[in-house]
């Protein structure tokens, strides 16, 4: 058996400084390490060498220096490490990547292949699935339960989703791209660094791969930056330490009801009131919804009311691909927001959405219509759907993006965070359809027009005889609230600071009398308090509320680039140098066990009234 890591060296994003004046990025003197996700992934790894006597090989793409992340691999216990690097190279996107990748797979004949889900310079957990879709492979995303079966021939994952988790059982060769709770973090010692540093790390050029250079690189890649966008910060932080509880509840209710009654709803501000339809289906707009529960998700809604304005612009028709069991209401429901057409692909419940068949369906659908462009949601299943069927079609995506603007000549302009949010990147497209995935919570519906009859067509499922991922049991997870975060005008964020679990129940108490569901961060969740579909920031999810909370809640970069979008944060800390401060509008130094209760009981109109002016 033999286990190939893909590891990415990256620099470390906390330590990036950005001159706001000059528009620049600082990188001189930032250290690099090895992506997180990936040392997950590779520790992984060696627990399985343990139990089956695996060999692991760790394979890195990126400049010489690069090495010295492979030498920590070594360190921890990697039987071998490949290097990948040549100028030609320089620029690849993901896809370029892939391809680069790919070639040395084929060589190294591993039967599983281990990503980490996203990397933290980029976010964009694309390489796996675009990897396993050039090779042939079937994957697994999100995966935080991995191992073997008995014959060694298959693996038995459990793949976190948006309202749960999923038992799959995946046939080998294949790839599988882990999250948080895969593996304990483990970085290597000292001594067992200088034990490997004279180790051969094989390195691998354009030349000794036998491809053709314009395969990778600038030249090979579909999408590129025109431009980076600096986001200065916006906030001006007023901290309090000499106000009683009760003080500060009323001081904050005075302050949200003055921003709340100067701030637009989204009715009044965002939404169109007149849709206007259009005949054309060519360059059409196309929306891959989703579903939940029999009910269509509200992050589908957004992405209609976006591609709606898309199409106000290339005067064409949107439409909308729905996977899996359909119903009347939520075919109407997508029409009313938006949908002049509804595409249907009527695939068994018992089978992911994701699957290969559906994936190769999709794409003979794209290639025969030739749509302007195709939307997804930023969701465990859009983000695997967009980035094979991207793949397999030799397509740009861009993932996670935040917005779309069309250019003056008819360029899709795609808007992606990088550098944890600090970096907006314009991104385009050098192919057609363009492929993107968005993010929920930051986009706004249209008015429905309820008038509106949507024609539906049916698409037949393609034949597909290939290796598959079989699911064996959808687990739902009960009072997450994580599908309601993207509506949600009030949230409420938890840290270490709280204590513990029963804290964890007091502030969940005292958070519904608001209607406010919890999220919180990545050392909560590590330590079981809260579920991973809550958990905000660069391993997270973003959100964006009117009004967010933080108690006791530190404030590492990790998290607060989740947050940027808030309409007002206010934080609850014991800590007065804790950063969180420096990322809201309004701070109390003091307990949140004094603090949170009479706040809650100020917030108490401000929920009504919001609730009444949706």
């Amino acid at each position: 058996m033999k286990i190939a890591v893909c590891v990415k060296y990256v620099p470390v994003i906390s330590r990036i400084g950005f001159d706001y004046e000059n528009k620049t990025i600082i990188r001189e003197g930032v250290p690099s390490e090895i992506n997180p996700f990936d040392v997950l992934a590779l520790v992984k790894a060696l627990e399985m060498k343990e139990q089956s006597d695996c060999e692991v090989v760790v394979v890195s793409m990126g400049p010489p220096q690069a090495k010295d992340g492979l030498v920590q691999c070594l360190a921890l216990g990697a039987d071998k490490a490949i290097l990948l690097s040549d100028r030609v190279f320089a620029g690849s996107d993901t896809l370029a990547t892939s391809r680069a990748l790919s070639l040395v797979m084929r060589r190294e004949c591993p039967d599983l292949i281990i990503c980490g889900r996203n990397s933290a310079d980029a976010e964009t957990g694309q390489v796996g699935p675009e990897l396993a879709e050039i090779l042939g492979f079937p994957h697994v995303s999100q995966v935080r339960l991995l191992n073997f079966n008995s014959n060694n021939d298959l693996i038995r994952v459990e793949r976190v989703t948006d309202e749960g988790y999923q038992d799959i059982e995946c046939p080998l060769p294949a790839i599988a791209c882990v999250t948080e709770g895969i593996a304990p973090e483990r970085f290597a010692k000292r001594e067992d660094i200088e034990a490997v540093e004279e180790t051969s790390i094989e390195e691998v050029n354009c030349e000794s791969l036998k491809a053709e250079a314009s395969m990778f690189g600038m030249d090979g890649s579909p999408t590129w930056v025109e431009d980076i966008r600096l986001v200065e910060p916006n906030r001006s932080p007023d901290v309090i330490s000499d106000m009683t509880p009760e003080q500060f509840g009323v001081f904050i209710k005075d302050k949200l009801f003055d921003f709340i009654k100067n701030t637009p709803s989204v009715s009044e501000a965002d939404q169109n009131s007149v849709v206007e339809r259009y005949t054309d289906s060519s360059d059409s707009i196309w929306v891959v919804a989703e579903s939940s529960s029999g009910e269509i998700r509200h992050i589908s809604l957004e992405i209609l009311g976006k591609a709606r304005e898309i199409a106000s612009i290339t005067k064409s028709q949107v439409k909308a691909l729905l996977i899996g069991e359909t119903t009347d209401s939520m075919v109407s429901l997508l029409g009313h927001y938006g949908a002049d057409e509804i595409l249907h692909i009527n695939n068994p419940p018992s089978e992911p959405i994701y699957s290969r068949k559906v994936i190769q369906t999709i794409s003979e659908t794209i290639s025969a219509s030739q749509p302007y462009a195709v939307l997804f949601g930023a969701t465990a299943d859009g983000r695997d759907l967009a980035s094979r069927i991207a793949a397999r079609l030799d397509l740009g995506l861009t993932g996670d993006a935040i917005d779309l603007e069309v250019s003056d000549e008819g360029h899709l302009i795609q808007l992606k965070p990088a550098l944890g949010g600090n970096v907006i990147a314009p991104i385009r497209s050098k192919t057609l359809p363009n492929m993107v995935t968005l993010r929920g919570g930051l986009l706004n519906p249209i008015t429905p027009d309820i008038e509106y009859k949507v024609n539906l067509t049916d698409i037949e499922l393609s034949n597909f005889a290939g290796p598959d991922i079989t699911l064996i049991k959808t687990h739902a997870s009960e009072n997450i609230h994580a599908l309601s975060l993207d509506q949600s005008p009030i949230i409420i964020g938890i840290g270490m600071g709280v204590g513990d679990t029963n804290s964890v129940d007091r502030i969940r108490t005292l958070a519904s009398m608001i209607n406010a569901p919890l999220v919180t961060t990545r050392n909560v969740v590590h330590e079981g308090w809260l579920p991973h579909q809550v958990q905000v920031g660069i391993s997270g999810r973003a959100i964006a509320p009117l009004i967010y909370i933080a108690v006791g809640i530190r404030g590492a970069f990790n998290h607060t680039v989740g947050i940027q979008k808030s309409g007002i944060i206010i934080a609850i800390n014991s800590n007065h140098r804790a950063p969180i401060f420096k990322a809201a509008d309004y701070g109390i130094i003091g307990q949140w066990e004094d603090y949170l209760e009479p706040l809650i009981e100020q917030l108490k109109p401000i929920s009504e009234y919001i609730a009444q002016n949706a």
